[in-house]
């Protein structure tokens, strides 16, 4: 069960029989954590690995598939202990600017993207980092307008605690010089107080309630892309850190369709939403152990890229700021609690 490998996503989804991967240099684990060196294994219908051969054992003469990979290294699957399975799939299918090393690189792909894709009401993506720029500060949405100016503009920061709007965005939200930053947020404020087009964590809120929201065929296809990354990279199993209700419903589509290969340890988005999904507590392992929830994510400060992780002094490239905390240790303990 532990054998889950990477190398099993090259065997067919629909091969539920017995069957054997073979020729293979074999390394996993045994219990005490010592290297076991193998040369084929065994896999029954349900996906399961079921014993390792040596080079030495017979091999069953009766099995319903084989697979041969001609010496190739075979090593148990990657499991990531932080990922963001949706955000995955979504910033692949949309505009991603997480290879960019300028902003001037950054707004010309953003430019093209918005030529390339006229039929979009909203430009939407993100994997911007002002650091990776050398920018030394947060972009504005004057900059975003020099590239996408007819239209809104949403981009995430690569952190995913921050977005950058354009000027037609924080527009459609009514966003303006007389905005107050929520809790846990703040609004990048430039001239006469009006918003310089960065707004981080709880902030973010002002102008994502006017975003549109992708259709139940969206997040399916973004499900799949983010599943076929992980896959490709030998990630087989993966935690999800702050799951929504749309996302659970996403992977249970995924799962009742039997389309569900990479194993999520679900952690829900706030206590709220892991009670509307687990009602009393965890859920069983579903889709033959491919999906539970399992605990709830709770935010207590934000990122440091972002200038929202809590410091106990102000951040050298923003002398004005040390982050904030999102919630007292009574507030904390109570959700503790209420979790519990």
């Amino acid at each position: 069960r532990a054998l889950l490998a990477a190398a099993m996503t090259l065997v067919p989804a629909s091969a539920y029989a017995d069957g054997i991967v073979d020729n293979v240099n074999g390394m996993t684990l045994d219990k005490d954590g010592k290297v076991v060196r193998f040369q084929a294994m065994l896999v029954t219908p349900d996906g399961r690995v079921s014993k390792l051969l040596a080079a030495r054992d017979k091999r069953p003469e009766k099995l319903d598939w084989r697979v041969a990979f001609k010496g190739k290294t075979l090593l148990p699957g990657m499991i990531d202990a932080h990922g963001h399975v949706m955000e995955l799939g979504f910033r692949a299918l949309e505009l991603d600017l997480s290879d960019t090393k300028s902003l001037a690189e950054s707004q010309a792909k953003i430019a093209a993207y918005a030529r390339a894709n006229t039929d979009k009401a909203w430009i939407i993506g993100g994997g911007w980092n002002q650091e990776a720029w050398g920018l030394g500060r947060f972009p504005t949405a004057a900059e975003l307008d020099a590239a996408v100016g007819d239209r809104p503009v949403w981009l995430a920061r690569a952190d995913g605690h921050a977005s950058w709007g354009n000027t037609a965005a924080l527009r459609a939200a009514g966003v303006n010089a007389k905005s107050v930053s929520p809790a846990g947020g703040r609004i990048e404020k430039g001239a006469g107080g009006q918003p310089a087009g960065v707004f981080v964590d709880a902030a973010q809120s002002l102008v994502a309630r006017v975003v549109p929201q992708p259709l139940g065929k969206d997040r399916n296809a973004a499900f799949l892309k983010a599943q076929a990354i992980l896959l490709s990279y030998g990630v087989t199993a993966t935690a999800d850190m702050g799951t929504s209700i749309d996302d659970w419903l996403t992977y249970r589509r995924i799962g009742d369709s039997g389309g569900l290969r990479v194993r999520i340890m679900s952690y829900g988005a706030g206590v709220d939403t892991t009670v509307q999904i687990g009602a009393v507590g965890p859920s069983p392992w579903l889709y033959n152990d491919r999906l539970k929830l399992v605990g709830v994510k709770l935010y207590a400060d934000g990122a440091l890229g972002s200038h929202g992780a809590w410091l106990k002094a102000p951040y050298a490239d923003a002398p004005g700021q040390a982050g904030a905390g999102f919630m007292n240790d009574t507030v904390m303990r109570n959700l503790m609690s209420r979790a519990a």
